[in-house]
């Protein structure tokens, strides 16, 4: 507290007034942080036109918050301090990933009202969607073992996981067992 009270002025009295303890600061830090981080997000609003290129597009504002350095930085020292900060991780949760699985989840929710999709959870399924776009490729930038995505990289990932997601998968009975085609 005595660095914050030299660098912002004040006093610690002043401080305390607003924070009660570092756990507090630290955790107001993180969610100012993630709120401005995700302002692309948050003001994203979809045209209602075709779903593929809408989908890509809300993959593509996605991209640009959660694989940003600085967004990558800021999620390793949440990690690093999640066990020693109380509410941390659920500052962090609820004003990230929990933020842009509402919003894509409402994008999903309209669609599967209006008849073009079938999905019984839309936030859940909006979840599982962001982590096919990229959570491989932000997982590789969070763990150190590979440089930046191209951008490039980033499209077909995101444009792979749409296509995946609005296709479905089904699973066909009448096709061989996967054991039986491995050995013909």
């Amino acid at each position: 507290m005595d660095d914050v009270q030299t660098a912002v002025g004040g006093s610690k009295a002043t401080l305390y007034k607003y924070f009660s303890d570092k756990s507090e600061l630290f955790r107001s830090a993180v969610e100012m942080l993630i709120d401005e981080r995700s302002q692309p997000l948050t003001s994203f609003h979809p045209s209602g036109g075709d779903p593929v290129e809408t989908l890509r597009e809300f993959g593509r504002h996605f991209a640009a918050i959660v694989l940003d350095p600085g967004a990558i930085a800021l999620h390793r020292l949440v990690t690093s301090e999640v066990e020693r900060v109380d509410g941390l991780g659920q500052t962090f949760f609820q004003h990230g990933p929990a933020v842009g699985n509402a919003i894509l989840g409402r994008y999903l929710g309209a669609l599967r009202d209006a008849g073009v999709i079938e999905v019984a959870d839309p936030v859940l399924a909006a979840s599982q969607l962001y982590q096919a776009m990229l959570g491989s490729l932000q997982m590789r930038l969070l763990m150190n073992t590979a440089d930046r995505p191209t951008s490039q990289e980033i499209e077909s990932s995101i444009t792979h996981a749409v296509n995946t997601f609005l296709n479905g998968t089904r699973f066909r009975t009448s096709q061989p067992r996967a054991a039986d085609a491995a050995t013909r």
